[in-house]
């Protein structure tokens, strides 16, 4: 079993105490009941070792660190299917599905060593901020950009959630930028798949395709609010 999924099984145990406890209070509460001694108790002690659970892989997530990228990629999971790492100076950008649904990755490299992931939606990583919008003719698209750490580069990626949205298409950006394509089909209405590349220095007119089409966001906002 990978951390990730290690993780992930943690987190669902926990949210499924707190139902139980809020159950058991409940309950006692319609009855008009005061929850036994012994049941507060084993309460306690269940909810101890869920705390400790979950400091301890916070612990891990933000102490632990590897000397390769692949290594730090392996023990964090392999259990989802991967996109092709884009690696920057002082971070590396990779996408993962998870039942269809992709999610991006920020790995962060500290002193030659690298760290795992922190919540990039959240914004967890304190070297992944990053700004998206939504194409602003139709919510099938949407592009955005993570910063490579306190570089002045950035990662650039697209969005697209069409009906054939996980069939590769012609990506191209105004930079001659080489984009990399990681798509996930799970049924009609749910699939999406990312297209991302790396840019070394913020363009003063920065203009993205896709096929024939020109995503049109904000990008003086995205590019400049960091």
């Amino acid at each position: 079993m990978d951390f990730q999924r290690f993780e992930t099984i943690i987190g669902n145990i926990m949210f499924f105490w707190v139902v139980c406890c809020a159950a058991v209070w409940l309950i006692n509460r319609k009855k008009k009941k005061a929850v036994t001694g012994k049941v507060r108790k084993w309460i306690l002690y269940i909810s101890i070792i869920m705390l400790a659970s979950y400091f301890l892989t916070n612990i891990v997530r933000n102490t632990i660190s590897f000397t390769s990228l692949e290594k730090a990629i392996s023990f964090y999971g392999k259990t989802n299917q991967q996109g092709h790492p884009l690696i920057g100076e002082e971070t590396a950008f990779v996408p993962e599905s998870d039942e269809g649904i992709i999610y991006v990755n920020i790995y962060e490299k500290r002193k030659d060593k690298w760290k795992l992931p922190q919540d990039f939606s959240l914004g967890g990583n304190r070297n992944a901020a990053g700004n998206s919008a939504m194409d602003k003719n139709t919510a099938d698209y949407s592009a955005g950009i993570t910063w490579d750490g306190n570089t002045d580069s950035c990662y650039i990626f697209l969005w697209d959630s069409t009906e054939n949205g996980w069939k590769k298409r012609n990506v191209k950006d105004s930079e001659n930028s080489n984009f990399i394509y990681f798509g996930s089909k799970l049924g009609k209405g749910l699939n999406v798949s990312i297209y991302y590349s790396y840019l070394k220095e913020v363009p003063s007119d920065y203009k993205l395709y896709i096929d024939d089409y020109e995503i049109e966001v904000d990008w003086r906002e995205l590019l400049e609010n960091r």
